[in-house]
């Protein structure tokens, strides 16, 4: 059997074994690209990959490079950070985090066009959800049932019209400044379904 219809076979299997639609894609020589979004993490997909790898079916692969690219959707950001914050870790991360770069004196980033919510918690929240997506398997489920509406919530609060296109476009940019305005506004004037995220077990 050649290599392609190898690949196109475990492509397949490491779909149904992981529940994500894998693809696989040749590069060059001896390397190949396999990508997928969300769905395990890039230790579980290596893991099943070996086991893949293992079998005779694959034999013409054993030699070859994989590179794992796991993308990640905004479905998966919103429910990471409505975990985080109904279990009250999200803003002491934010907090943290913005307090280290001002005690070592890092400066903001300066890519692009820089705004007022550009600040410390805005890139320590963004640094706080990357470690939960990078860790986290299947990230875009939600952690409770009582997530659901909010995630929904929080999609919403990130979609804008593209100026160019005209379409909606949701980002976790968008995300990132909406969950901070609702942290830091005063209580009363809070969306109550956000304020009322917290973990059933810590009441």
């Amino acid at each position: 059997m050649s290599r392609s219809r190898q690949a196109a076979q475990l492509a397949r299997q490491l779909t149904g074994a992981t529940g994500a639609e894998v693809t696989l894609t040749h590069d060059t020589g001896a390397c190949w690209t396999l990508a997928w979004t969300d769905g395990p993490t890039r230790e579980e997909m290596r893991a099943h990959l070996d086991t893949a790898l293992a079998s005779p079916r694959h034999s013409e692969l054993r030699d070859r490079k994989f590179d794992l690219a796991r993308g990640l959707s905004q479905r998966a950001w919103a429910a990471r950070a409505i975990a985080s914050r109904r279990k009250g870790t999200l803003m002491d991360a934010v907090a943290a985090g913005a307090a280290d770069h001002r005690a070592l004196g890092v400066p903001l980033p300066r890519l692009g066009r820089q705004t007022a919510d550009r600040t410390h918690e805005y890139y320590a929240l963004h640094r706080h959800l990357d470690t939960l997506l990078e860790t986290t398997s299947r990230p875009q489920l939600a952690d409770l049932p009582e997530d659901e509406p909010l995630i929904a919530e929080l999609l919403a609060a990130g979609t804008s019209v593209h100026p160019a296109t005209g379409r909606s476009v949701c980002s976790e940019y968008d995300m990132a400044a909406a969950l901070l305005a609702a942290e830091q506004a005063p209580a009363a004037d809070q969306p109550p379904t956000l304020t009322a995220v917290r973990d059933p077990q810590e009441t």
